[in-house]
């Protein structure tokens, strides 16, 4: 009797280690699936400005997974290049460690109340398709954007570019999707979306949330803003309470940097106004955002090194830049053949594309970067990625897994 009593508590015993190593190695699974999007994340930083925002980048993305660096234990190490393993100092290489103390059941009994576990990945960046990258990034993750692309009836084209979806992806009602790579952390369905260049079907569920790309990103400084309603001929860079077009008006944003505190950009009807600007790049603080979702003419170009050599460098390439403590969705639209060369950023913000007429209002956009992505009618928009950008800018690169 002894025998048999002594032989069940040893049956349970191990069948309780059994049960927390089933839930250590459950543990590490989450831990990997942390590291993995924090190098990719990290790598794909590596493009931008000689690498600024690579640790930024890689713990915003473990955060987004679940393992938030210096909370609950978990400390997330990001090294460029690599300290051990085949890529050991090779520059363009970014290795992340994602370590956190992970608490037992019943090896409690033994002695031992928590296993200390790590995961490590290892990434790089590499050009994508014939013009390299992501191209439209919703952010938003549920249940606060269940929904991270919506594309409706409108036409999303990204055939040279990749489209990263943290929510869940809503096949189009009417419209049509064509992309490169589709990753979605979500639930979705591939109907209605073809990929162009990978044999697999598109989109694919269940991959990491991404992390922002360009969370590195300082805004500018805000002076005292005053209103301006532009008539005709030029803007000049400043802070502005708002700026109006009305009507048929031109107006022509001279190179620099402008700035929205508390009011929008705003088109305003009857009439087909015309914008237009090289150089320039358009913040938006204080509640103010884009609302011009007419059939306006649309040319705008961001900075670069040669547009705009006034301009600080961290901002090359980025022609919308929203605050991330702001949430006003933004209206974009333009009648066919407008152009937004440059990047789109509104990391807390859903930005919602305009358009009318069987895909009549076609629009050019390099980047769109956002908590979530809508459509309102039926516009073919264009993404274009890194070919959309100024001459010799680039900001997104692909980033793969390597260890």
């Amino acid at each position: 009797m002894a025998f048999a009593i002594l032989a069940i508590f040893v049956l349970l015993g191990f069948a309780g280690l059994a049960v927390d190593m089933g839930i250590l190695r459950y543990d590490k699974r989450l831990q990997q699936t942390a590291a993995d999007a924090a190098a990719i994340a990290g790598a794909s930083n590596l493009a931008y400005q000689g690498g600024a925002g690579v640790t930024t980048g890689a713990q915003n993305a473990s955060a987004t997974n679940g393992f938030t660096n210096g909370t609950n234990h978990v400390t997330v190490t990001v090294n460029t290049p690599p300290t051990i393993g085949p890529h050991a100092g090779v520059a363009g290489y970014v290795e992340v460690y994602v370590t956190a103390v992970q608490p037992t059941y019943f090896m409690k009994a033994l002695g031992i109340n928590s296993e200390t576990i790590t995961a490590r990945a290892v990434a790089t960046a590499l050009s994508g398709g014939a013009n390299g990258g992501g191209c439209l990034y919703a952010l938003g993750a549920p249940p606060g954007h269940p929904e991270g692309i919506d594309p409706g009836a409108a036409s999303l084209s990204a055939p040279t570019c990749g489209i990263v979806d943290n929510g869940d992806y809503i096949a189009p009602g009417g419209g049509s999707v064509a992309t490169e790579t589709f990753a979605v952390s979500g639930s979705g369905s591939s109907s209605g979306t073809t990929c162009t260049l990978t044999p697999t079907a598109c989109p694919t569920l269940g991959a990491p949330a991404a992390g922002d790309p360009l969370s590195y990103l300082t805004p500018p400084g805000v002076g005292a803003p005053t209103a301006f309603n532009c008539n005709g001929g030029n803007a000049f860079p400043g802070t502005y309470g708002g700026i109006t077009i009305a009507g048929n008006n031109t107006c022509n944003f001279s190179p620099g940097i402008y700035i929205l505190s508390g009011g929008n950009f705003t088109c305003q009807g009857p009439g087909t106004p015309t914008i237009t600007g090289t150089g320039v790049m358009f913040y938006f603080t204080n509640g103010a955002t884009w609302n011009c979702a007419g059939d306006d003419n649309i040319s705008l170009t961001a900075p670069s090194a040669t547009n705009c050599p006034a301009c600080a460098a961290q901002y090359d390439g980025i022609l919308m830049y929203q605050d991330p403590n702001d949430t006003t969705g933004a209206s974009i639209g333009g009648g066919s053949g407008s152009a937004y060369v440059g990047a789109l950023y509104f990391p807390q913000a859903e930005v919602t594309f305009f358009g009318n007429g069987a895909f009549g209002s076609s629009l050019n956009v390099g980047i769109v970067i956002a908590e979530a992505v809508a459509t309102n009618g039926n516009p073919r928009v264009n993404l274009r990625g890194n070919a959309g950008l100024p001459t010799g800018v680039s900001l997104i690169k692909n980033a793969i897994l390597v260890e």
